[in-house]
C-alpha cells in the first residue's frame, strides 16, 4: 500500500522551529529535519507539530509526504512510538560500550567548598586489582563485547598512581589476551600528575583528560586550596601548566566549574585559554562549562549559591558566541552539539559496566562512591553474574533492583515528554533520589534550548528566539 492510500497520523515527537527562510521541521524521535518553505510553512509546520492527530494526506505534495514518511513525522495509525523508543532504550541497555569505572581513593588534596564527596582516606590496594581483572574478565567474556573503557576517578586519582600503575597494566594485558580493545580517560585537578606526562598518557592509554578550573588564578586558589597549607604552589599554576603539556598527547575537557560567586570570571577564563593556545594545538582543548549544584544530599547547601537555568544559559551563550569558528563548547545534556536521538546510555545504566569504589564496594554510578548504602554489591572473585549478592545484604539489593529496573518510558512525566527520544528521563540518580528541582531544569533546559540546538545543527538562524512550552513538551 502506497503512503497516500494508508492511514497516517503525525507523530507526538515532532517541533516547529521558525528560521528565517520559513520553518524547519524536527522529529526527536529520528533526528530528521525538515525547511518548510512558501506561504503555508508555518502553517503546516504547527499542524504537525500540535497533539497527534489523523491526517489527510492530498494536503501534502507527493515529494513533501515522502520526506514526512522517511523522517518518521508521519506514522502509521496505530504504531506505538513510544513502544519503539521503550525498545531503544533496553537495547541501548545490552549493547553499550563496557565501562570501567575505578575510584583509585576517596581522598583529595584540594579543599573545594562545594565537594560532594567524602575525603576520606578510603583507597583500593593493589591487591584489589586482581580482583578488578577477575570481575572484568568474566563481564568481558559473559557479554562478548570487545571495547573496554576504564575512567579513573576519586578523589583525586593521582594521589594513588601506585593503583593505576598495577591495575591498568593487568587491565591492558587482559584485553590483549581477549582480543578486546582497550581505552581509558581521567578525571583530575590537574595539580599532582607525574613529570613526563606524556609517557604516563602513552603508558596507560589515556584518550581524553577532564582538567576542573574555578575561574581565575585568584578565584581558582581560594576555592580549590590545598588542604596541606604547607604547599607553595598555586592550584591554578599547576593545572595551567598540565594542560600546556597534555593537549601534545590527548583530548582534554577543560572544565569551567560556575556559581554566582565566580560567574565574571567566565568569559577572561576562555580568554585566557586562548592567549595560552589551547584551542590551536595537536589535540585542541574543549570548552566544558559546568553548573555547580546540588549532585547529592551532602551538598544540598549548593542551591543557595548555584545559577537559575535561565541564568546558566546566558553564560554559555555568551562563551558560545565567543567561541563561534575559533574552538568547542560542549553542552552535557547535548554533547554532540545537535539534539541526536539517544542510542547509549549513561555507565549506570549500562547492563555491562560497574563503578568500583575505593571501598571495595560496587555502585552503579560514580556520583554515589561516598555513600556506602547505594551500594549495589561488593567487589570479589565469585560467580560470573554483575553484581554477586554477599550476606543477603537487603540494602545492596535493594539498589540493585532499583537500577537494574530503571526505565523512562515507564515514569508518569517521561512517557508523556516529547524530548523523551533525546533525553531518556536525563539523569537517573535524580529519579533514584526524587530530586524533582533537577529533574524541572531538565525539561526547562529543552524548551529553552532545543530550537536553538535544532537551528545551528543545519546553519539556520531562528529568526526570533524560542522558547518552548510546557504544552509542546506534554501533549495529551
Amino acid at each position: 500500500m502506497s503512503a497516500s492510500q494508508a492511514t497516517f497520523s503525525s507523530s507526538r515527537y515532532n517541533f516547529v522551529v521558525p528560521i528565517e527562510e520559513g520553518c524547519l521541521l524536527y522529529s526527536s524521535f529520528s533526528g530528521a529535519v525538515i525547511q518548510l518553505g512558501g506561504a503555508d510553512a508555518a502553517l503546516a509546520g504547527n499542524l504537525l507539530a500540535s497533539r497527534p492527530r489523523e491526517l489527510d494526506l492530498e494536503v501534502f505534495p507527493d515529494n513533501l509526504l515522502a520526506d514526512l514518511v522517511a523522517g518518521s513525522f508521519i506514522m502509521p495509525s496505530g504504531f506505538d512510538e513510544l513502544d519503539a523508543i521503550r525498545d531503544r532504550f533496553w537495547q541501548a541497555r545490552r549493547e553499550t560500550a563496557l565501562a570501567l569505572t575505578l575510584t583509585t581513593t576517596l581522598d583529595c588534596n584540594l579543599g573545594c567548598y562545594y565537594c560532594y564527596e567524602d575525603r576520606s582516606e578510603a583507597r583500593l590496594e593493589a591487591a584489589s586489582a586482581a580482583d578488578v581483572v577477575t570481575w572484568t574478565r568474566a563481564r568481558l567474556i559473559a557479554s562478548g563485547k570487545k571495547t573496554l573503557h576504564v575512567d579513573w576517578y576519586g578523589g583525586e586519582p593521582l594521589l594513588n598512581r601506585a593503583f593505576i600503575e598495577t591495575a591498568s597494566v593487568l587491565l591492558q594485558q587482559l584485553c590483549v589476551e581477549l582480543e578486546v580493545a582497550y581505552s581509558a580517560s581521567i578525571i583530575s585537578n590537574g595539580t599532582c600528575w607525574p613529570e613526563d606526562v606524556g609517557a604516563f598518557v602513552q603508558r596507560h592509554k589515556i584518550r581524553q583528560a577532564q582538567i576542573s578550573f574555578d575561574g581565575m588564578r585568584r578565584n581558582h586558589d581560594q576555592r580549590r586550596r590545598f588542604r596541606d597549607k604547607n604547599q607553595p604552589n598555586s592550584p591554578f599554576d599547576l593545572a595551567v601548566a598540565l594542560v600546556d603539556q597534555l593537549l601534545d598527547f590527548v583530548r582534554v575537557d577543560v572544565r569551567i566549574n560556575i556559581d554566582r560567586k565566580n560567574q565574571a570570571d567566565v568569559l577572561p577564563f576562555v580568554e585566557f585559554a586562548q592567549s595560552r593556545g589551547w584551542f590551536q594545538r595537536k589535540f585542541p582543548a574543549v570548552i566544558q562549562p559546568a553548573r555547580l549544584s546540588a549532585y547529592s544530599d551532602a551538598s544540598a547547601f549548593m542551591r543557595k549559591s548555584e545559577l537559575t537555568l535561565s541564568e546558566y544559559d546566558e553564560l554559555r551563550a555568551a562563551v558560545r558566541d565567543k567561541a563561534r569558528g575559533h574552538f568547542s563548547v560542549e553542552e552535557s545534556e547535548a554533547p554532540e552539539g545537535f539534539p541526536v536521538p539517544r542510542s547509549s546510555v549513561c555507565a549506570a545504566l549500562a547492563n555491562d559496566s560497574v563503578v568500583v569504589g575505593a571501598d571495595d564496594k560496587l555502585y552503579r554510578c560514580g556520583l554515589q562512591v561516598s555513600e556506602p548504602h547505594r551500594a549495589v554489591g561488593m567487589l570479589r572473585p565469585g560467580p560470573v553474574n554483575l553484581f554477586p549478592i554477599l550476606g543477603q545484604d537487603a540494602g545492596q539489593q535493594s539498589q540493585r533492583v532499583w537500577w537494574d529496573g530503571f526505565d523512562p518510558t515507564e515514569l508518569p512525566s517521561c512517557s508523556r515528554c516529547s524530548f523523551l527520544p533525546i533525553c531518556w528521563g536525563g539523569c537517573p540518580k535524580k529519579h533514584l533520589e526524587g530530586d524533582q528541582h533537577a529533574l524541572r531544569e531538565q525539561g526547562a533546559y529543552w524548551r529553552r534550548n532545543l530550537a536553538r540546538l535544532v537551528a545551528d545543527g543545519v546553519g539556520r538562524k531562528l529568526d526570533r528566539p524560542l522558547e518552548l512550552t510546557e504544552s509542546d513538551q506534554f501533549r495529551d
